[in-house]
């Protein structure tokens, strides 16, 4: 199916607009496979399913100065954020395949979905990128990256500001992990808080505070540093902590096996 015939599937949809979600694709009927974005006056389609071609882009009404400057993700967000400037190298997702399925594999897309996370792609360092956002201050304020290619050293990177954790999600309880996947994977059910590591800052500790109870769940290897973190949580004032040793990475959990973890 070519572009024109796709494109006349999509506005059969009857998108909203400023949406981010996953749906059955209408092209290989397969579930939940069709990433839509109607974000920025433009439309993006794509089709996670190995064997389908659907993917693809149209720009809205404004002029082409706009356009060029959203397709390619070179806005300038000066205007939110003092500290830190979104490089020109971070492009948007959806120009690199492989770090869209690197996501998707991950269980990071339907965090994106919901709108909870924002990512983008590094082209100069060809690195998934997961924006920090500080909500506090109501901008951006660095972000982190994942090198998509297994023999890039080091395999994470951040930029900016390294005393805001990365958050995903808006749950009154939070769950304290390594990586931002993880984080993302567990946004649907409680807040993932991402300390990139496994070792807390203190400057960690304000962003923490607002949540009614904090659960650590650090990787299998790292359980009696998840005890450790606790104890200095508890110390700090902290006290509904709850370490939750774990089998695996939480981002090779699935929605249902963390809600059951967590609240039965």
């Amino acid at each position: 199916m070519n572009y024109k015939q796709q494109l006349q599937v999509i506005k059969g949809l009857s998108l909203q607009k400023d949406i981010q979600t996953r749906m059955d694709c209408p092209f290989c009927n397969n579930k939940n496979t069709l990433s839509i974005d109607t974000t920025d006056n433009k439309t993006y389609w794509y089709c996670f399913h190995a064997t389908c071609k659907a993917r693809g882009k149209k720009s809205g009404d404004k002029n082409m100065q706009y356009v060029e400057k959203v397709l390619f993700n070179k806005e300038d967000i000066q205007s939110t954020d003092v500290d830190f400037r979104i490089p020109d190298s971070f492009q948007s997702i959806y120009s690199n395949e492989k770090a869209m399925h690197w996501l998707n594999k991950n269980n990071c897309w339907e965090s994106w979905s919901w709108g909870r996370s924002d990512f983008k792609y590094d082209v100069r360092q060809d690195r998934v990128i997961f924006l920090i956002k500080d909500r506090t201050k109501h901008k951006v304020v660095g972000a982190v990256g994942r090198a998509l290619n297994k023999n890039d050293f080091p395999k994470w990177f951040m930029y900016g500001d390294k005393d805001v954790p990365f958050k995903c999600g808006d749950c009154e309880d939070a769950v304290i992990v390594e990586d931002c996947p993880s984080a993302c994977a567990v946004s649907n059910i409680l807040t993932g808080i991402s300390i990139m590591g496994t070792s807390l800052k203190s400057s960690h500790l304000k962003h923490l505070r607002p949540y009614k109870n904090l659960y650590i769940c650090l990787d299998r290897d790292a359980t009696a540093k998840s005890y450790n973190i606790a104890k200095d949580l508890r110390a700090s004032g902290f006290d509904n902590v709850i370490v939750k040793p774990i089998e695996d990475d939480l981002k090779y959990y699935n929605t249902e096996q963390i809600r059951r973890m967590f609240y039965e």
